[in-house]
């Protein structure tokens, strides 16, 4: 009886795939390229220009949405900024006695 799967050493395997770059921006403007040129000559079809209206509006969507969450993103950060500013301030003119006292009632 032969046991070779049991000590046979394992051979790995080669494959010959080269990673392709993908670059979504420039496939974009490509195609749209090609739907301008599309519109200059008049060849859209309804169902095509329903495409180019929903990419569109889904286009807008997303820019919406990310502006929207940089916009609460900078909001918070100022909040923050301003809350440190009137802690410092509020120790810069009570004096360092009076942090000392406030650090000693959190703890």
């Amino acid at each position: 009886m032969k046991l070779r799967f049991l000590t046979k050493a394992p051979i790995h395997k080669r494959f010959d795939y080269i990673p392709m770059y993908y670059d979504e921006r420039k496939e974009r403007l490509e195609l749209k390229k090609k739907e301008y040129a599309r519109m200059k000559d008049e060849t859209l079809s309804a169902s095509d220009r329903k495409d180019i209206l929903r990419r569109n509006m889904q286009a807008t969507w997303v820019r919406s949405k990310n502006a929207t969450a940089q916009r609460k993103q900078a909001n918070f950060r100022v909040l923050i900024l301003i809350a440190l500013i009137l802690i410092l301030g509020y120790f810069l003119l009570n004096g360092v006695d009076e942090v000392d006292n406030v650090v000693k009632k959190l703890w």
